[in-house]
């Protein structure tokens, strides 16, 4: 019989000192104290529910962290049981390793860090098994079918970027931008608006999932849009309003869309009265030891252009492109904005001699029925992923907005690109999506949860483009995104933690000398 790690939790909140009485004390411990931890000893089977019968339920827990594919440097999947009963006990096993149990008094079911970390080091690819027992009203114990997950072979890049804020309209001040370690609970701030008169912070982007080269857009009233550039400990302000920066994965160059976004509210949808339409958009590029931004030849007077994103190996760069309802003399955008819809195209581009090709349709939305928007590349040059939605280029507030994906090797010169919905798809919004470096896993925002706030899930991809089930970000309270009113945006996954302090970037945006891009003439 294996050793067992056996933890037991009571609620004794009568313990905690006043000065802990407060949110962050409940959710690190959910008014709970670790009583004992005894290794070494073999756990004792509850009694009367040793066998589960065969017509036994599937418990319901929430998060529902059940058949998942999980990766072997994920945090603890802390869940909340959602059966009733007065007693609760949870076995976590593998095939090597020393199991987990905890017994408790409250649903809420934390385990271990270190106990968690130690058995999902120790069957990396292999199966991680679940088992619960609840204690009835008539005393008896009931237990519950295993939920089995897989460990994964490979592992997720260790830190998360995303943007924090309200779910608002057109005003918000609460806005940030974090760092959250996935091996851990841990999460700190990277650069907070109240340090800069609280105004706005969007679009990181990074090199190669590289934090230490990486771009941060401003949009400030008082210091003035600006583009934040940070390489390898130094960071440089550059002032202009930039779009969707994409970095050349090999060299230092950085596309973005030079756009005019305006947002639409309308009652035409049921669930969100919000719309982003972009009134005018180009691509253009730059190289970041000059300010001279020179437009990539992918669209004219009468396209939009924008969602910059280059292949894994900086040859192509593709991009979402639509004809502009402006450019008939009768429109407005407020009669045609739901009749835009966007193409995904690529062009060629030679570093080397700084050239570009001729603009290529990969998927138009007449074939895919939809509009397309955020396409994104794995490193391995193998898949691209991008979002669906019915018109625009703004999925985030799209509640029928999915998922879609496309095999870079069945298509191209001439030949069509085969796509399909992906399995990660579901009802709510989805959007944002970001590759590990080693394009085995995506996070992605989607409002699956709640149909008002994003929430960052990963799931696993397989060698053939197959995705697990997706599963939220886990916190160390499960109940931590019922009173979570901030939304999540552009999760994106990092090879390591940023580099560069707050107080650097906060000085990059104060300081009054620095660099303006010099835009193209209009065409």
């Amino acid at each position: 019989m294996p050793t067992v790690i056996s933890y037991i939790i009571c609620a004794i909140p009568k313990l905690a000192p006043a000065s802990c009485r407060d949110i962050s004390f409940c959710r690190i411990a959910r008014l709970t104290l670790l009583i004992a931890a005894v290794a070494g000893t073999t756990a004792a089977p509850v009694s009367g529910a040793d066998e589960v019968p065969l017509d036994a339920p599937a418990p319901r827990i929430q998060p529902d962290y059940s058949e998942l594919i999980i990766p072997p440097n994920i945090a603890p999947l802390n869940f909340q049981i959602r059966e009733p009963g007065s007693a609760f006990r949870v076995r976590l096993e593998a095939d090597a390793g020393t199991p987990v149990e905890v017994t408790t008094s409250s649903p809420i079911i934390q385990f271990p860090d270190k106990a968690w970390s130690q058995l999902l080091a120790s069957n990396a690819g292999h199966s991680l098994r679940l088992d619960i027992w609840i204690k009835g009203a008539d005393a008896r114990w009931k237990r519950f079918q295993t939920i089995t997950n897989r460990i994964a072979a490979e592992t997720i890049d260790p830190v998360l970027l995303y943007r924090k804020l309200h779910p608002v309209q057109n005003a918000w001040s609460t806005m940030g931008l974090y760092q959250r370690q996935l091996q851990t609970f841990k999460e700190t701030s990277f650069l907070d608006n109240a340090r800069f008169n609280e105004e706005c912070c969007h679009c990181h982007a990074l090199r190669n999932n590289d934090p230490n080269t990486a771009t941060v857009g401003i949009r400030s009233t008082f210091f003035g849009n600006q583009l934040l550039v940070i390489n390898h400990g130094a960071v440089e302000s550059i002032h202009g309003a930039v779009g969707y920066p994409a970095w050349h994965p090999n060299a230092p160059i950085v596309a973005a869309a030079f756009s005019k976004p305006r947002l639409l509210l309308h009652t035409a949808k049921l669930n969100d009265m919000r719309d982003i339409i972009e009134t005018e958009s180009w691509l253009g590029y730059f190289h970041l030891d000059s300010s001279s931004v020179s437009r990539i030849p992918a669209a004219d007077n009468s396209k939009l252009a924008g969602s910059p994103a280059w292949s894994a190996d900086g040859a192509y760069l593709y991009y979402c492109c639509a004809p502009s309802p402006l450019a008939v003399a009768t429109n407005t955008i407020d009669a045609a904005y739901n009749q835009i819809k966007y193409d995904l195209m690529r062009i060629a581009y030679d570093v080397d001699k700084d050239h570009w090709g001729t603009p290529e349709l990969v998927l138009s939305a007449r074939t895919l029925g939809l509009s397309i928007a955020l396409p994104r590349l794995s490193p391995d040059g193998r898949w691209l992923f991008f979002c669906g939605t019915a018109y625009g280029c703004w999925p985030v507030y799209a509640p029928d907005s999915d998922l879609y994906g496309i095999d870079l090797h069945t298509g191209g010169n001439g030949a069509q690109f085969a796509w399909r919905k992906l399995e990660i798809s579901s009802p709510g919004a989805v959007s944002w999506l970001s590759w590990s470096s080693n394009s085995r896993w995506v996070v992605f925002s989607t409002k699956r949860m709640s149909p008002l706030f994003s929430r960052p899930h990963l799931a696993y991809v397989g060698a053939d483009g197959r995705c697990g089930k997706p599963f939220v970000l886990p916190q160390r309270d499960p109940t931590f995104y019922d009173s979570q009113l901030l939304t999540y945006t552009l999760p994106t996954l990092a090879t390591g933690p940023m580099q560069v302090s707050q107080a650097a970037l906060v000085r990059a945006i104060k300081n009054k000398h620095h660099r303006d891009l010099q835009l193209p003439p209009p065409k």
